[in-house]
């Protein structure tokens, strides 16, 4: 097709949409509401920035108090003035006080694009020897779970409300001509049909993507930076969203091609949205449901519960008996708390702990795998919804998918490892449960976070693949059909 006819139409298409106070108002409308994501995505990143801010001041506070206390105290002659429970020297109350350091998922700089799982999953963890968490107490920075309510962001309205104004954008490129009476003048050119109905929702495409990015990139920039531009998930988001325009406009021109009148076009287009972008998805998470069903977080506290209820039924009274019969100890002398009952709790907190800490493991293990499971299912039929397909990756490329927040748990229950590690030795036997020192105090273990924004486990390129070579399959459907009906 020769250049001044792509001009001629590049042109006439500019004078139509322009003109189309309807089609311009809802545009305006559209970017108001991607403006607002993009807001509520960057709000969100920040007030997780501003939380792991807190979190590292609270540390800092925390460990230099612990290291006055113990100075405080080795100068006193190791008299402490006040109630033994809070005496640090002692291991088992260190472990439980000052002691507990946080576990943090760093925000990646393109979860403000996409909030995925970051609304329900806790993107960091206060770290006790008895426990992993310690969420709505005294112990806490910001809640995670209580923090961000809904999901309206840049990948819900670009998945679920675009499609509709693409649709809206393209619906009647060909049934126009019929409607308005200059489809048998196009048939009697020496143009080809195909060809110049290709043209108009090829520069549609253009036009609409173009602007969006256009729009986009300056904001995005201006809110979160420009380094995200040098990452390779930023470039994968940038095909995969202009691919996803790319499937909705080539969609609505196989639509076209079957000569149907606009309010026909338009419904269709409409119950493939509703059909792709809300069936398919609702209708796999029930069948997921069924086929791996997950045990609710009652039954998993009830098998802890049976673990250590057997435990202590045999196992933990005799330990519970050889300790605190113990002179040492004294537990019998209720009005006098002494050093040695401090040692006698930090024993029964270790030996016991161990039977939960199985027990956990096994409940945990039943509920994370069915999880896994469906998320696997998930991964493998998400081809078959394209919404569901953009979800997927985006929350990939996000650092948000429930696969990223898995890893950072368990590197939170290898983290509660080592810290348990640390402290039994110390609090466990005679010998060592009063000497916890300053240099102790300094050899705490800290959580070394990892990358958790990689997407090397998920198929973005896979997906990538799939959808272009349908969205040329389509097209080229499309354009026999268009040849078929210039005839």
């Amino acid at each position: 097709m020769k250049l001044a006819i792509v001009r001629v139409i590049w042109n006439l298409e500019l004078k139509i949409l322009s003109r189309n106070k309807v089609l311009v108002a809802l545009f305006a409308i559209m970017l108001m509401m991607l403006l607002s994501a993009l807001w509520i995505g960057n709000s969100m990143y920040r007030k997780q920035e501003q939380t792991i801010g807190k979190i590292q001041v609270h540390e800092a506070e925390m460990l230099d108090s612990l290291k006055t206390r113990i100075r405080r105290i080795e100068a006193n002659h190791m008299v402490h003035p006040g109630f033994i429970w809070d005496d640090p020297t002692f291991a088992y109350n260190t472990a439980r006080n000052e002691g507990p350091k946080f576990a943090v998922k760093q925000p990646f700089v393109l979860q403000a694009l996409n909030v995925g799982q970051s609304d329900i999953q806790p993107f960091y963890y206060k770290v006790y020897i008895n426990k992993k968490q310690y969420l709505t107490y005294e112990g806490e920075i910001d809640n995670s779970l209580l923090q961000f309510i809904g999901n309206f962001d840049f990948a819900f309205v670009v998945i679920y409300l675009f499609p509709l104004l693409i649709i809206v954008f393209t619906y009647n490129v060909l049934s126009s001509e019929k409607e308005q009476g200059t489809w048998v003048l196009l048939k009697t050119s020496n143009q080809s049909i195909a060809r110049l109905i290709q043209l108009r929702v090829g520069i549609r495409y253009v036009l609409f993507t173009g602007l969006f990015w256009f729009l986009v990139i300056p904001i995005m920039v201006t809110l979160l930076g420009s380094s995200f531009l040098s990452t390779s998930n930023w470039w994968w988001t940038f095909a995969l969203v202009s691919l996803y325009f790319g499937f909705w406009f080539v969609l609505s021109f196989l639509v076209n091609s079957f000569s149907m009148s606009s309010t026909v076009n338009a419904m269709v287009l409409i119950f493939i949205w509703l059909f792709t972008g809300i069936l398919i998805p609702n209708l796999l998470q029930i069948g997921l449901n069924q086929a791996y069903p997950i045990p609710s977080r009652i039954s998993q506290t009830n098998e802890e519960r049976k673990a250590v209820n057997k435990y202590f039924e045999k196992d933990g009274q005799l330990l519970t008996k050889e300790v605190f019969s113990s002179p040492r100890t004294l537990i019998r002398q209720a009005s006098i708390v002494t050093p040695g009952m401090v040692y006698g709790y930090g024993v029964i907190v270790y030996k016991s702990q161990e039977i939960k800490d199985a027990a956990a493991e096994v409940a945990e293990r039943k509920l994370y795998g069915q999880i896994e499971k469906q998320q696997a299912a998930i991964q493998a039929l998400q081809l078959l919804s394209p919404a569901l397909m953009m979800q997927e990756e985006l929350s990939a490329l996000s650092g948000t998918h429930w696969f990223q927040f898995n890893a950072f748990s368990r590197d939170v229950d290898q983290f509660r490892k080592r810290t348990q590690q640390f402290y039994y030795p110390k609090m466990a036997y005679e010998s060592t449960y009063r000497t916890f020192s300053v240099k102790d105090a300094e050899t705490i273990p800290t959580f070394t976070p990892r990358s958790y924004h990689a997407y090397s486990w998920s198929t973005v390129p896979q997906a990538f693949l799939s959808y272009l070579a349908l969205i040329v399959l389509l097209g080229w459907i499309g354009h026999r059909k268009l040849l078929n009906a210039q005839r």
